[in-house]
Protein backbone atom coordinates (compact mmCIF):
# COMPACT_ATOMS: atom_id res chain seq x y z
CA UNK A 1 0.00 0.00 0.00
CA UNK A 2 2.83 2.27 0.98
CA UNK A 3 4.25 1.67 -2.68
CA UNK A 4 1.35 2.49 -4.70
CA UNK A 5 1.03 5.52 -1.91
CA UNK A 6 4.20 6.08 -3.24
CA UNK A 7 4.29 5.99 -6.65
CA UNK A 8 0.51 8.09 -7.15
CA UNK A 9 2.57 11.22 -5.09
CA UNK A 10 5.35 10.99 -7.70
CA UNK A 11 2.89 11.21 -10.80
CA UNK A 12 2.60 14.71 -12.75
CA UNK A 13 0.22 15.62 -15.21
CA UNK A 14 -1.23 18.59 -16.73
CA UNK A 15 -4.66 17.10 -16.93
CA UNK A 16 -6.86 18.48 -14.36
CA UNK A 17 -9.33 15.35 -14.62
CA UNK A 18 -6.52 13.32 -14.31
CA UNK A 19 -4.98 15.26 -11.02
CA UNK A 20 -8.28 15.39 -9.05
CA UNK A 21 -8.46 11.32 -9.54
CA UNK A 22 -5.11 10.85 -8.15
CA UNK A 23 -5.56 13.35 -5.08
CA UNK A 24 -8.70 11.59 -4.38
CA UNK A 25 -7.34 8.18 -4.43
CA UNK A 26 -4.22 9.61 -1.92
CA UNK A 27 -6.13 11.41 0.30
CA UNK A 28 -8.54 7.90 0.74
CA UNK A 29 -5.30 5.64 1.05
CA UNK A 30 -4.36 8.20 3.12
CA UNK A 31 -7.06 8.02 5.67
CA UNK A 32 -6.21 5.06 7.88
CA UNK A 33 -2.71 6.25 9.16
CA UNK A 34 -5.20 9.79 9.85
CA UNK A 35 -7.19 7.98 12.13
CA UNK A 36 -10.29 8.30 9.72
CA UNK A 37 -13.22 6.20 7.97
CA UNK A 38 -14.50 6.27 4.89
CA UNK A 39 -18.38 6.01 5.59
CA UNK A 40 -20.13 3.44 3.39
CA UNK A 41 -21.04 5.18 0.01
CA UNK A 42 -21.98 3.94 -3.54
CA UNK A 43 -18.42 3.23 -4.99
CA UNK A 44 -20.33 3.31 -8.07
CA UNK A 45 -21.50 7.09 -7.64
CA UNK A 46 -18.95 10.09 -7.77
CA UNK A 47 -21.30 12.22 -5.99
CA UNK A 48 -21.34 9.26 -3.02
CA UNK A 49 -17.67 9.27 -2.93
CA UNK A 50 -17.17 12.30 -2.31
CA UNK A 51 -20.05 12.74 0.13
CA UNK A 52 -18.10 9.87 1.64
CA UNK A 53 -14.80 11.57 1.65
CA UNK A 54 -16.10 14.84 3.14
CA UNK A 55 -18.15 12.88 6.05
CA UNK A 56 -14.92 11.02 7.07
CA UNK A 57 -13.51 13.46 9.53
CA UNK A 58 -16.64 13.33 11.42
CA UNK A 59 -17.77 10.12 10.74
CA UNK A 60 -15.97 8.17 13.50
CA UNK A 61 -17.47 10.71 16.05
CA UNK A 62 -20.94 10.12 15.02
CA UNK A 63 -20.60 6.50 14.91
CA UNK A 64 -19.39 6.63 18.71
CA UNK A 65 -22.73 8.46 19.50
CA UNK A 66 -24.65 6.04 17.49
CA UNK A 67 -22.98 3.62 19.53
CA UNK A 68 -23.85 5.10 22.96
CA UNK A 69 -27.36 5.85 21.70
CA UNK A 70 -27.74 1.42 21.93
CA UNK A 71 -26.28 1.79 25.77
CA UNK A 72 -28.21 3.99 26.51
CA UNK A 73 -31.72 1.99 25.42
CA UNK A 74 -33.05 -0.76 27.43
CA UNK A 75 -34.68 -2.68 24.53
CA UNK A 76 -32.32 -1.45 21.20
CA UNK A 77 -33.34 0.92 18.48
CA UNK A 78 -34.58 0.71 15.40
CA UNK A 79 -33.83 2.84 12.73
CA UNK A 80 -36.27 5.34 13.29
CA UNK A 81 -35.57 5.31 16.73
CA UNK A 82 -32.33 5.94 16.42
CA UNK A 83 -32.87 9.03 14.53
CA UNK A 84 -35.24 10.77 16.74
CA UNK A 85 -33.46 9.76 20.11
CA UNK A 86 -30.14 11.18 19.17
CA UNK A 87 -31.79 13.59 16.27
CA UNK A 88 -29.90 12.73 13.18
CA UNK A 89 -31.06 12.25 9.77
CA UNK A 90 -31.72 8.90 7.98
CA UNK A 91 -28.42 10.06 5.84
CA UNK A 92 -26.00 10.28 8.57
CA UNK A 93 -27.89 7.80 11.07
CA UNK A 94 -27.83 4.77 8.12
CA UNK A 95 -23.93 4.62 7.84
CA UNK A 96 -22.79 4.47 11.44
CA UNK A 97 -25.55 1.68 11.97
CA UNK A 98 -23.91 0.07 8.88
CA UNK A 99 -20.55 0.53 10.10
CA UNK A 100 -21.55 -0.48 13.62
CA UNK A 101 -22.87 -3.72 11.94
CA UNK A 102 -19.90 -4.23 9.96
CA UNK A 103 -17.66 -4.12 13.18
CA UNK A 104 -19.35 -6.25 14.75
CA UNK A 105 -20.40 -4.27 17.50
CA UNK A 106 -24.31 -4.06 16.99
CA UNK A 107 -26.62 -7.06 15.78
CA UNK A 108 -30.11 -7.88 14.43
CA UNK A 109 -32.14 -8.89 17.81
CA UNK A 110 -34.43 -10.84 15.35
CA UNK A 111 -37.22 -8.69 16.62
CA UNK A 112 -39.34 -6.18 14.48
CA UNK A 113 -40.89 -3.09 15.73
CA UNK A 114 -43.68 -0.84 14.12
CA UNK A 115 -42.62 2.34 12.44
CA UNK A 116 -44.45 5.93 12.27
CA UNK A 117 -45.95 4.25 9.17
CA UNK A 118 -46.68 0.93 10.77
CA UNK A 119 -44.15 -1.27 9.05
CA UNK A 120 -42.03 -3.42 10.67
CA UNK A 121 -38.53 -2.45 11.18
CA UNK A 122 -35.38 -4.11 12.71
CA UNK A 123 -34.65 -3.62 16.19
CA UNK A 124 -30.85 -3.10 16.56
CA UNK A 125 -28.80 -3.56 20.31
CA UNK A 126 -25.45 -4.11 21.11
CA UNK A 127 -23.45 -7.14 20.66
CA UNK A 128 -21.04 -8.06 23.66
CA UNK A 129 -18.09 -6.73 21.77
CA UNK A 130 -19.97 -3.64 21.28
CA UNK A 131 -20.40 -3.47 25.02
CA UNK A 132 -17.08 -4.14 25.68
CA UNK A 133 -15.67 -1.66 23.65
CA UNK A 134 -17.78 1.14 25.71
CA UNK A 135 -16.96 -0.05 28.69
CA UNK A 136 -13.10 -0.48 27.96
CA UNK A 137 -13.35 3.54 26.79
CA UNK A 138 -14.65 4.45 29.59
CA UNK A 139 -11.31 3.25 31.30
CA UNK A 140 -13.16 0.19 33.20
CA UNK A 141 -10.86 -2.61 33.54
CA UNK A 142 -12.29 -5.91 33.06
CA UNK A 143 -11.07 -8.62 35.63
CA UNK A 144 -12.33 -12.58 35.07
Amino acid sequence: MRRVLAKLKEIETDDLFVADAIAECIQILEMPKKGGVLPPHQSHSDTSRASAIAEAPTFGMKARTVLVGFAHSMSGLTDEEGQERLQMEGNSYRPCRVTLMDQGLIYDTGFRRKTRAGRPAVVWDLTAKGRETLFLEAGWKLSL
